[in-house]
């Protein structure tokens, strides 16, 4: 399992990250850093599009 920062501002960029799953191919990629203090939620869905692998967003209940 990769977690993989997909924020933007101080991290890699969605596409970026989704790239970086394609190099080291986890099971899984769970995308981290955004929609908080900076980065934006849509970053999460643009991560589960154009990442390679199986990858899923986890939610806060």
């Amino acid at each position: 399992m990769a977690l993989l920062p997909v924020g933007g501002t101080y991290t890699m960029t969605a596409a970026e990250a989704a790239k970086a799953a394609g190099v080291i191919k986890p099971k899984l990629a769970v995308p981290m850093h955004y929609g908080s203090v900076v980065g934006l939620t849509a970053a999460a869905e643009e991560f589960l599009r154009l990442c390679p692998c199986e990858a899923r967003v986890l939610k806060k209940e």
